[in-house]
């Protein structure tokens, strides 16, 4: 008689913390959401009226994402290899944020805006580093954790005991024939259409900069949907182990890293930025803003590390990719067994 695998105590440790840490973000959404939503800080709030759409919708995905990760960590302990992955790509964003706070405050700090003389610097930068080392330390213990041998190895055990029946929507999206970074990249980019049905409730003051041009309105809502259905679509169908969506996530990923790249560097950034605050009535900005632009420049570049990791991963994993996909295709056209050939 076969024994039902049970998770280890690390595992176990890591998805108690997971559900720890998703109640608790969904407490705390929920709190800023109901003070948010009160008349008396709608009326004292510096939030301009087209913003206020934009910061609702905000709070509410974090709200969803927080429920996602309460039920990541239950799902875990149960040894799911699809919380498994999901918990990889939540810390390999809890990483990229965590790196880019960071960075964020040692411009800030150090070189770009100075400090109130009130205001004392050790402090300061020991409680922001807090604040951002927290979601780094996290990533790396689920990053190390769950790509370790022995802890695959369980995951796999259960699902080797699981039924087999009728692929299901969460199977089909945890193929593991594809490679795991290819999985990672293809969760974090399906993630996407999370987005694609807030876009069209955007207010039409909300601009896009694509290409070194400021677009308002329906332009800069087409030019969100296409960009999200793009990259949607592309993590999708590397999920599903479809061959032309290797070559289109490059596409992608080379279009955005493109976009970045020269909108950041043209001598019209700033101004771009600038008409761009202006067009969503932001309150006055400090006396530093053109500082705070200049420097604005190089956390845009940081952000190039999630394309150049993608593409590096992907140039990595494309023979066992195409192999992959190549069994998948062959398992597809192959007849059912009860009827000739």
């Amino acid at each position: 008689m076969t024994s039902t695998p049970r998770a280890s105590a690390s595992i176990i440790a890591a998805g108690i913390f997971a559900v720890l840490v998703g109640v608790a973000g969904m407490l705390c959404t929920l709190s800023a959401l109901i003070v948010f939503s009160t008349a008396r800080f709608a009326q004292t709030a510096p939030f301009p009226a087209a913003l206020r759409p934009v910061l609702y919708g905000f709070w509410i995905f974090l709200l969803v994402f927080a429920l996602f990760i309460a039920v990541n960590g239950v799902q875990v302990i149960r040894l799911r290899n699809w919380a498994r992955i999901s918990l990889l790509v939540i810390a390999g964003c809890l990483l990229f944020f965590g790196v880019m706070g960071i960075a964020v405050i040692f411009v800030t700090v150090y070189v770009a805006a100075p400090l109130d003389p009130r205001v004392s610097q050790g402090l300061l930068v020991s409680i922001l580093a807090i604040i951002y080392g927290i979601p780094i330390a996290i990533s790396l213990w689920w990053l190390i954790l769950f790509t370790r041998r022995p802890v695959v190895a369980q995951f796999r055990a259960q699902a080797a005991l699981e039924p087999q029946g009728p692929p299901s929507a969460i199977s089909l999206l945890n193929n593991p024939e594809c490679p795991l970074g290819v999985r990672i990249i293809g969760w974090f980019l399906g993630s996407f259409v999370i987005g694609l049905p807030f876009i069209p409730f955007f207010p039409s003051s909300v601009p896009a900069i694509y290409f070194g041009h400021l677009y308002l309105g329906p332009a800069a809502a087409g030019i969100y949907i296409f960009n999200f259905a793009l990259i949607s679509v592309s993590g999708i169908g590397l999920l599903l182990l479809k061959r032309w969506s290797y070559p289109l996530t490059i596409a992608v990923q080379l279009l955005a890293s493109a976009n970045a790249i020269y909108s950041t560097l043209i001598p019209s950034y700033e101004a771009n930025l600038r008409a761009a605050l202006e067009k969503m009535n932001v309150p006055d900005l400090p006396s530093n803003t053109e500082q705070i632009f200049r420097y604005s420049r190089y956390f845009s570049l940081i952000g190039l590390i999630v394309p150049v990791a993608i593409l590096i991963t992907l140039f990595v994993a494309r023979r066992n990719f195409y192999e992959a996909a190549a069994r998948a295709s062959q398992v597809s056209i192959a007849p059912p067994p009860n009827q000739p050939m």
